[in-house]
Parts: structure tokens; sequence; C-alpha cells
């Protein structure tokens, strides 16, 4: 068989499934052919699978599972078991469905022919993101921004960076040219572990072309003739799927905007990197970001699902801090943040 493909089609390696745990091992060991068994998840059968087979995994396949995407990570425990199991099966969780035939009949809607695929993390979604999605929108009919789980241990909750993607979707983008696609329930694709996956994920949904940035890990960027080129490149006539690498965006206090680093003339002490780790330590400190790193609203939106009713009395805060319209206002949290970073970007005094 030649090598990253089976069956003909791309895929960079076998995912084996080996249920972890004593009870899941003792049942595995004792399965034969033919028998169907449930698939159990906090006492609710999601979903079956169909024995083929039941085989003990060698050292070698161990790294290679379906939860973890062949990435071992030293500081993971792979959760692994000894017993693997193989046939075939069927998840009765329908979301991920039902996220296709939204996505298929958008496309259909539309008529959407370049229809260009993202991966976010978003963790957190900043002013480079957007910067990013923008780009991507000029040159597609319809943009698929596929948002995936992190393995950063201090990370957003994934449903407030669901939001923030809605959000951002429904109140700064043209109507019915985004479609936010959430890979919630797998791990395949985390942290970007394997961009390969990625690339056949994309083309099965229907993208003919894949934008990643330039630090995306695991793509394996060389230039070649002055031309930039990617692992990635050997997949791109068996899925009929462009990838497109960007440079990466910062602000640089001279151009006194968003650039790339291939478009500033200016130097890395001038430009303001977007660290995600960064952005994460002032949120997690109860501290807006700068309005170049991250949009107010977002800021606001996600602070105040961070930190639930942290104020003992906002209308008053609100009240006594922010002018008003003369009329009764209730104010939220993130009312509260909104109207503070307006109060911060005010120059007449500074």
């Amino acid at each position: 068989a030649k090598k990253g493909y089976f069956n003909g089609e791309p895929m960079p390696y076998s995912f084996g499934f080996a249920p972890f745990g004593e009870v899941n091992q003792n049942i595995a060991s004792k399965l034969h052919a033919g028998q169907r068994v449930n698939l159990n998840m906090d006492g609710k059968i999601v979903g079956h699978i169909d024995v083929a087979k039941v085989f003990k995994f060698d050292e070698s396949m161990r790294a290679k599972n379906i939860f973890l995407a062949n990435e071992s990570n030293s500081e993971m425990s792979l959760n692994l078991g000894k017993y693997g199991i193989s046939g075939e099966f069927e998840l009765y969780d329908e979301s991920l469905q039902i996220s296709k035939d939204a996505l298929n009949e958008l496309i259909k809607e539309s008529g959407a022919k370049k229809i260009t695929a993202v991966f976010l993390t978003a963790d957190p979604f900043n002013r480079a993101h957007e910067r990013l999605v923008r780009m991507t929108i000029d040159k597609a009919d319809l943009v698929v921004v596929f948002l995936i789980r992190t393995r950063e241990e201090r990370h957003i909750d994934y449903e407030i960076r669901k939001q923030v993607l809605d959000f951002f979707n429904q109140n700064y983008l043209p109507t019915k040219k985004v479609f936010v696609f959430a890979l919630k329930n797998t791990t395949l694709f985390s942290s970007h572990a394997n961009p390969t996956l990625e690339c056949i994920a994309a083309s099965r949904l229907g993208a003919n072309k894949l934008v990643i940035g330039q630090n995306h890990s695991g793509i394996g960027m060389f230039f070649d003739h002055n031309e930039v080129h990617t692992i990635l490149d050997i997949y791109k006539n068996d899925l009929n799927l462009d990838v497109i690498v960007l440079p990466e965006l910062v602000y640089c206090n001279k151009c006194k905007t968003l650039v790339s680093t291939k478009s500033c003339p200016h130097g890395q002490h001038h430009q303001i990197k977007y660290h995600p780790d960064v952005i994460k330590e002032l949120l997690f400190n109860g501290i807006m970001p700068p309005a170049i790193l991250v949009r107010p609203e977002i800021s606001a939106l996600v602070l105040s699902k961070l930190y639930v009713n942290r104020f003992k009395d906002i209308q008053k805060l609100c009240d006594d801090l922010f002018v008003n319209s003369g009329l009764l206002e209730n104010k939220t949290d993130r009312d509260f943040y909104e109207e503070l970073m307006k109060l911060y970007q005010t120059s007449s005094l500074t």
C-alpha cells in the first residue's frame, strides 16, 4: 500500500479504537465477531459497533489512536486500552449531520462555487483572526470556519468561543458568506494536531481551498524558487484542493494598523504579535485587552461569561459612571465592559 493512502484515497494513518478502563477492557477481551455492542456515555447509549474482530494493540499502535490522532504528548495520558475492536459502527448523535445538511443547503441556496475552509481554535478570537476571515471572504463565494477544540490546559470554554464566532458572523460579516461549522465532539483536529486531516475534512465538506497561517503547526513549510511549499502539497491533486499559506499578521506601531510581516518594512521591535496566551492572561485576570488586539464587543462578551455576576450592583455602577439618554436603561455586565472601553478610548484629556 502506498504510504499516506487507504483504498486509493488520502489518509495519513490508520485509527484504532480501544476503550480505556477496567470495565471496558474486560468486556472487549470477551467479545467475538458478529456481536453488537452498545456505546455508552454517562449512562446514555450513544451508538453501537458490530464487532468484526478483537485484537491486541502493539506498542507502535498505541500512539496511533482515534483519540489523539497520532500526536502523542508526554504530558497527556493516551487513555488507550490493551484490546482493540474493529467493525462497522454507528453514532446516534445527529449534530454533525445536521451541520453538514445546513452547510449543503447554504451552498445550494447561494450557488457558491469558490468555497474556502479555515480551521480556528479562536482561543481567543482576535483581530488577526478577523483580518484572516475578511481576506478569505474577498476571494470566495463562501467561507467555512471550522471551530476546533484546543489542547491548551488553560483555555476559554468551547461554547464561549462558539458564541463569539456566531456574534462576529452575525454582526460584522456579510449575510450568508460565512458558515461556522462546530467540531466540538472530536479531538482529531485539536490545536491543529494534523493538518492533513484538515485538508481531508475540508474537501469532503465541499471546500476547494484551504487557508492556513504560516505558523500553523505540522505543515513543514519550506521555500523553493521563492514559492511556499508544505507537506500538504502531495494532497492537492488528490483532493482538488488549493492550500494557501498566509504570512503572520501583526500590529505595527509605525504603520498604525494591522499588517502582515511580509508587507511591513519595520522591524519586530515595532510589531505587536497576537499571542493567544498573552491575551488569555489578560482575560483570565479580568482585564480587557486593548482594542488593537481584540474587538471590545468580543472582550465584553468573553469577560461577562468568565465572570458571571462579578459586580454587586451593576446598574448603579453604570448609572454613576456612564452618560445615558435620560431614559431608564437596564444594564448588564457585558454593557459595562463595552461602555468602559469607550471611556478608555476617550483622548481629550490624555
